[in-house]
C-alpha cells in the first residue's frame, strides 16, 4: 500500500526531530574549554625542582646524612680492602655507584678555588690510607651523591630522567647556598674542620675502579 504524501510528511517531520534531539544530546555533553583554562593547567603540571627540594632538604636530606653518617675512615678501609663487600654495608647503589653518607674531620691542606667548583684538601683524623681526601666548596656543586646516598629521593618518583636530574642539581645548589654559604674560602688552609656529607664510587662501566681520590659533597661543615 502506497503511503500518502501527509504520512510521509509527517515522517519527515519526526525524523528531523529525532535527529536534532539527538544533536543536542551529543553537543549537551561538551564542554568547550576556553585556551587560558589550558593553558593555566598545562603551567600548573610544569615541574617544580625548587619546591621538591624545598620539601625535603632542612626537614629530611640533612638530618638523614647527619644520622646516618659512618666515620670516613672506617668506609674507605672498608671499600679499599672489598668495594663490593664494603659498599654493601656502608652504602647504597643508586645508578650505577655506590653512595656514601660519611662524617670526618681534619686539618685543610690546600684550597683550590681557581675553577667554579672549588674543592679543599683535608688531611683526615684517624687515616693514613693512600686516597686523597677532598671536599667540594662551590660555588659549583657536582655530583648526585646528596640526592642518592640517603635514599629518600628515587628515580620512581619522577617522571623521567630530565627531572631526576634537575632534582640533584637543584640539590647542589643548597649545598653552595646553605652549607659553604659566604665562608671566607681564602682563610681556610691549615684550618681544623669537621664536616659530614656524601660521596659516590661509579663501577658501571668501569674497567679500573679509582679509589685514589674521595670527594666529598658536605651537608654539614664547620671551620674549628
Amino acid at each position: 500500500m502506497k503511503e500518502t504524501g501527509d504520512n510521509m510528511q509527517g515522517k519527515k517531520h519526526v525524523f528531523t526531530i529525532l535527529l536534532l534531539l539527538a544533536s543536542a544530546l551529543l553537543f549537551s555533553g561538551c564542554t568547550i574549554v576556553p585556551i587560558e583554562e589550558v593553558e593555566a593547567q598545562a603551567a600548573s603540571e610544569v615541574f617544580d625542582p625548587v619546591g621538591v627540594v624545598d620539601g625535603v632538604w632542612a626537614s629530611e636530606v640533612r638530618p638523614a646524612i647527619s644520622t646516618n653518617a659512618v666515620d670516613l675512615p672506617v668506609v674507605l678501609n672498608a671499600i679499599e680492602t672489598d668495594l663490593e663487600a664494603g659498599g654493601n654495608e656502608y652504602g647504597l647503589f643508586v645508578g650505577g655507584a655506590y653512595n656514601f653518607m660519611v662524617k670526618g674531620s681534619g686539618t685543610i691542606e690546600e684550597v683550590l678555588t681557581e675553577s667554579r667548583n672549588g674543592t679543599v684538601v683535608v688531611k683526615l683524623d684517624g687515616y693514613d690510607g693512600p686516597a686523597k681526601i677532598i671536599v667540594q666548596v662551590g660555588p659549583l656543586i657536582r655530583g648526585n651523591s646528596t640526592r642518592d646516598a640517603t635514599g629518600l629521593i628515587a628515580f620512581g618518583q619522577f617522571k623521567d630522567q630530565t627531572e631526576f636530574g634537575q632534582v640533584s642539581k637543584e640539590l647542589n645548589k643548597r649545598v653552595a647556598e646553605d652549607v659553604i654559604g659566604d665562608l671566607d674560602l681564602a682563610g681556610l688552609q691549615g684550618k681544623q674542620v669537621r664536616f659530614d656529607g656524601t660521596f659516590s664510587v661509579s663501577i658501571t662501566n668501569q674497567t679500573n675502579i679509582d679509589l685514589s681520590e674521595i670527594t666529598v659533597t658536605p651537608a654539614q661543615f664547620d671551620i674549628q
